[in-house]
């Protein structure tokens, strides 16, 4: 389908399946969206959906197939595609690594697991530059929404010793965040909850020097409102899962509640948002 229309398409498709993706060139007029399910879904059902969005959009309908794909161990694929990664001053290695962490470097043990986040990925890659490029320490605790495998958590308290409370809605997600808070001795310092979003007592009506959350587009304006409540005035946040051309929008969300522009990071097609609240305070 033509790439303007991506989104659409990808909305359209996503009642009938587990999960969307969908991929352009950067000099691509047109995308194309693949959707996965456990079992084989409805193809006509799709087809409908597709011809009634081709008639919102203006676009012609777009060619929909269905194919089984090959069982793969996709763990055991990525543990052995997972070498050490340096971003910036944060050296990300798994549980094979028998090397030394390189002087002057930030040692995080992020294995290669079921939950996302090991810093080889173009988003998690820009959170990581961004936290990075942050030269003031964060007053008070940090929050990583969205943590998964608490490598953004991780990296905040590595970096500044900082107290951070690491959330996701995922109970896998949790138990992995926790077992490589363990492995990074960092138990001091990070804690991970299971919370759907900003709603959990613990979030309650705090107010955090730094947000993190790598999650994605819609989501992310969504809870611009949520996530700017939770700020504090001259925090920053660090929001990523950004197709490049989705990164205009969410900073525009964003910019109603008080939040500006300070860092835009682009990595293999991904953009990372770097902003900083007013500390004029704003009614909301």
């Amino acid at each position: 389908m033509p790439k303007d229309a991506g989104n659409a398409y990808a909305e359209a498709l996503e009642p009938f399946v587990e999960s969307v993706a969908w991929t352009a060139l950067e000099d691509a007029v047109v995308a194309q969206i693949t959707g996965f399910a456990p079992h084989l879904p409805d193809l006509e059902a799709i087809e409908r959906a597709m011809r009634a969005t081709a008639q919102a959009t203006g676009t012609l309908v777009p060619k929909a197939s269905v194919a089984r794909e090959q069982i793969r161990d996709w763990l055991a694929d990525n543990i052995r595609q997972f070498p050490p990664i340096n971003a910036g001053r944060f050296f990300i290695y798994g549980s094979d690594f028998e090397g030394v962490v390189p002087m002057a470097k930030m040692g995080l043990r992020v294995p290669a697991g079921r939950t996302f986040g090991t810093g080889d990925h173009g988003s998690t890659m820009g959170c990581l530059l961004g936290i990075d490029a942050l030269r003031q320490a964060p007053s008070g605790t940090a929050l990583d929404m969205g943590c998964g495998s608490a490598v953004l958590a991780l990296a905040i308290a590595k970096k500044w010793r900082t107290p951070v409370l690491a959330a996701d809605i995922d109970p896998v997600a949790v138990a992995t965040a926790r077992e490589n808070i363990e492995k990074n001795r960092a138990r001091d310092l990070v804690r991970a909850i299971i919370a759907p979003g900003y709603r959990h007592r613990e979030i309650g009506s705090r107010q955090f020097g730094l947000i993190a959350a790598n999650i994605l587009a819609r989501p992310l304006c969504r809870m611009a409102g949520d996530l700017a409540r939770h700020l504090a005035p001259g925090g920053a946040a660090i929001l990523s899962g950004l197709l490049t051309e989705d990164a205009p929008r969410v900073a525009a969300a964003h910019r109603g509640f008080g939040l500006n522009m300070e860092r835009r990071i682009e990595v293999n097609g991904w953009t990372t948002l770097v902003l900083r609240k007013s500390h004029k305070r704003r009614l909301f």
